[in-house]
């Protein structure tokens, strides 16, 4: 889940047959085929940048783990 005050929400997610799962918001140019601008960023001295992601393991569909509810419990939270 990627948190509406996370760092360029919404974000990309990179997702790799080996195992990688991660929330990705610096692959703009890769994940938009070329068309966007490079995704990097660069922080001036005492800035700081906020990443807030979850990630929500259950069992059953989406409505049995009741994703829809805990996501927007997760994206209302300060």
């Amino acid at each position: 889940m990627d948190h509406p005050t996370s760092f360029r929400h919404p974000t990309h997610w990179h997702v790799r047959t080996y195992g990688l799962f991660a929330a990705n918001p610096f692959g703009l140019k890769d994940f938009s085929g070329g068309k966007a601008e490079p995704g990097d960023h660069t922080l001036a001295s005492g800035e700081s940048l906020t990443f807030r992601y979850r990630v929500l393991l259950h069992t059953g569909d989406e409505k049995e783990g009741r994703v829809a509810e805990i996501f927007k419990a997760y994206s209302q939270s300060k």
